[in-house]
């Protein structure tokens, strides 16, 4: 009957002891600091275009183009960035069961055997007797736990927690940054081709009034000068070429490497005219923390130095530790289990902090200073959010501008060019005038592929900076999942199946 009111009372006071760990931890609580202060309530250009409450997850598709979409796709699978980013997430998840395991009691089995032998002069001093010889054998079961009173471990829990959270939105902000990349790349690479073609044209042209020139100089009515000129620029526009070709090469190798696969293997199909698409949403300041995967780092960066400041703090109290032994002991291995050969310990023990030098107080200020980093930090990541965004907005404004503008120039140069030829067949000008008008109007069109680059860039840099795109790569971890599954996945997907997966970028 003692034995099991022993056991009884060793039981209760187990289930006390669990309950009462938790019910308070040292340190105070995270709260979300208030930023209104660093994005403002409202946005300093105001455009009709730019007054939308939402911006497009799938903003890529915007552009109406079923190769860069291919690509996309593939990217959040392919990408080797984002794999390492996928990785960081499954190591901060491991890292919190590491954790997480300081909560719980920790138990062993074990079991050893010993043959012991003394001389006839050893006088005992193995601990047995001179010329004995003797067997041992045991089995024991040990048992440990470090009861969390104060909280400390939960709080390293917490930051783990914080860890996880934050890995998961650098995921988001690769993604975001990748694909804005990608398409950047692919806006350039289909500007690039454009130009070649343009620069093509141009060649002929020059080539066409080189032969005007030479026909002039032989029949007397020309300069070598003229002649000269017109050679050097069918030369230069050769070499124009040329570094046409090399951009379109370094544009199609940087699509390559973003997709994780060797420029030599690469091939991107025909696509099309890209458009600016017609809505663009900016909504107020604010929705940034909610929209912005480095923001959100940011924030469960800071939200785990909180955490850590009280696991700092908790080094301050007792630690009390419970612990126990369960063992059987015998000297003849068939009776090793009887009851007889049972020995058991149980006992707890205290440690509290006298003297440390003032380590504990040095880690406390520590982790405070680095929680105070992290918010500036935050403040400071909100802050040039803002103005990133403002950046690009006015881009995409004034870009559209100039589009417009050389767009209207074209018209008016396409005009005159009519014009020459009307006068050239009516024998009122001649086809050097015309050449030299298509020229102009060709060089013109260069320059509208160019602004037109540009602007389609500034539309990707502010739905880049809106963090357009986070809702799709936060479910975008089929990788993994194939992986842990023992398979493995290339080439393409569709979207669907990227928005279906992310077992594990998901909550657990």
């Amino acid at each position: 009957m003692k034995k099991h009111k022993i056991v009884g009372l060793v039981t209760s006071l187990l289930f006390t002891v669990a309950a009462l760990c938790g019910c308070w931890k040292v340190g105070a609580d995270y709260v979300a600091p208030d930023l209104t202060e660093f994005h403002g309530k409202e946005w300093k250009l105001r455009a009709p275009m730019l007054q939308h409450e939402s911006v497009a997850a799938l903003w890529w598709t915007q552009f109406n183009d079923n190769e860069l979409n291919r690509l996309v796709e593939t990217l959040f699978i392919q990408n080797l960035s984002l794999k390492i980013a996928r990785e960081r997430i499954v190591e901060a998840r491991s890292q919190r069961g590491v954790t997480r395991a300081d909560l719980l009691p920790r138990a062993y089995l074990g079991g050893y055997g010993a043959h012991t032998r003394a001389a006839d002069d050893a006088q005992g001093i193995v601990g047995v007797p001179g010329g004995v010889q003797t067997n041992l054998f045991a089995g024991a079961a040990l048992a440990g736990w470090e009861l969390d009173l104060w909280g400390r471990v939960q709080r390293l829990v917490e930051a783990a927690d914080s860890t996880i959270e934050a890995n998961r939105a650098a995921y988001g902000d690769v993604a975001v940054s990748l694909v804005a990349e990608l398409a950047l790349a692919y806006v350039d690479l289909r500007a690039v081709e454009s130009r070649i073609r343009i620069s093509e044209r141009k060649l002929l042209l020059l080539e066409q009034r080189a032969r005007l020139t030479c026909a002039r100089l032989n029949a007397g009515t020309g300069t070598r000068q003229e002649y000269l000129q017109s050679q050097a620029m069918v030369r230069d526009e050769k070499a124009q070429q040329r570094v046409l070709s090399q951009a379109k090469a370094v544009a199609e190798n940087s699509i390559a490497v973003l997709l994780g696969i060797p420029p030599s293997e690469f091939s991107c199909a025909r696509g099309c005219q890209l458009t600016v698409p017609a809505v663009m949403g900016i909504s107020v300041p604010a929705s940034l923390i909610s929209r912005r995967p480095d923001v959100r780092k940011a924030e469960q960066e800071y939200a785990g130095a909180v955490a850590l400041v009280g696991a700092a703090e908790g080094e301050r109290y007792p630690k009390i530790v419970l612990g126990g032994m369960l063992s059987f002991q015998s000297t003849d291995v068939d009776k090793l289990f009887h009851a007889d050969t049972l020995v058991y310990t149980f006992g707890s023990g205290l440690l509290v902090p006298v003297f440390t030098g003032g380590r504990i107080d040095a880690q406390i200020a520590v982790q405070a200073s680095q929680a105070e980093q992290r918010k500036f930090q935050l403040q400071q990541t909100v802050v040039e959010a803002v103005a990133e965004i403002e950046d690009s907005a006015v881009g995409v404004v004034e870009k559209g501008r100039q589009v417009q503008d050389v767009a209207w120039a074209l018209q008016k140069l396409s005009q005159a060019t009519v014009l020459a030829e009307q006068l050239f067949a009516s024998g009122l000008a001649n086809k050097d005038t015309v050449v030299q008008r298509e020229l102009e109007q060709v060089d013109l069109e260069d320059s509208l592929v160019i602004a037109h680059q540009q602007e389609l860039g500034e539309v990707i840099h502010l739905y880049r900076a809106l963090g357009g795109g986070w809702s799709v790569a936060e479910h975008a971890g089929k990788t993994v999942t194939d992986r842990r599954n023992g398979t493995s996945t290339t080439g393409k997907a569709d979207m669907d199946t990227v928005r279906s997966v992310g077992k594990e970028l998901g909550h657990e």
